[in-house]
């Protein structure tokens, strides 16, 4: 087998060593050490540390992060005791990061690794926070399941109505924000809602938002199961637009 070279895209001198790149994990066995791996190639000189949240799996992600960890001193895991939910890990992972920069990415290579340097390169443009986009005109989707598409978009016009604001993708994960811009997030939401918490939140407290256009490819069966279930996470995103819609009436009548 060749092995092959390491390419390496840092660029911006400004991010060197200032990355806290925060990985939520549950049942990630096959795929946490080539994330971590892809990321240190690909952004190693970017990277102040790596912090992979275990949320009690049930495989054995837990052994291979702490192997990990022995090996390289900029894996800080975190693990989680119960209750689950992937919005608790998040959280806990945006508490102990200690880099200027916080990137928020997924473990399941839903997402092309050599495109976060989209998010690098406009950020370093002065953006507080640069989402990674799904749904803008140069996104690429790949197998994505249509409820979701069907599910994502209602939600995303009902936000744009109630808001008055116009934007495609805050829901997505993969964030790129400055630590001071997430140490005033409020968070509240134990499961995937937190993704919609979060962009909303960071929209409304008036914070320069940049989306760019990323990939989304289906993960295979070989790489996992997602455990997202739409009806069961359906009701936590529309919790999170009444809630907040209703702190913006409250604040204007003020």
């Amino acid at each position: 087998m060749v092995e092959r070279p390491k390419i390496s895209l840092f660029e911006h001198e400004k991010f060197r060593g200032a990355i806290s790149v925060v990985i939520p994990c549950y049942n990630e066995e096959t795929n946490i050490e080539l994330m971590i791996n892809q990321l240190r190639d690909l952004f190693g000189e970017y990277i102040h540390e790596i912090i992979p949240v275990d949320d009690n799996s049930q495989d054995t992600t837990a052994e291979v992060i702490r192997k990990l960890a022995i090996e390289d001193s900029i894996i800080k895991p975190v693990f989680r005791l119960p209750p689950n939910g992937v919005g608790r890990a998040i959280t806990d992972g945006y508490r102990v990061a200690t880099g200027s920069y916080i990137l928020s990415i997924d473990c399941d290579f839903h997402h092309l690794l050599p495109e976060l340097r989209d998010l690098f390169d406009t950020t370093a443009e002065g953006y507080d926070v640069v989402v990674g986009s799904r749904f803008s005109r140069h996104s690429v989707l790949l197998n994505y399941p249509l409820q979701k598409i069907i599910a994502n978009r209602v939600f995303h016009l009902l936000a744009q109505i109630l808001f008055l604001r116009g934007f495609r993708d805050l829901t997505n994960n993969l964030k790129l924000m400055r630590r001071e811009v997430v140490e005033k997030l409020k968070l509240t939401q134990p499961g995937f809602a937190v993704n919609a918490e979060i962009g909303l939140q960071l929209l409304l407290m008036g914070y320069s938002v940049k989306e760019v256009p990323i990939s989304w490819i289906n993960r295979s069966p070989d790489m996992g199961v997602s455990s997202f279930r739409l009806i069961k996470v359906g009701g936590g995103y529309l919790r999170v637009l009444l809630r907040l819609w209703l702190r913006t009436v409250f604040s204007r009548q003020r």
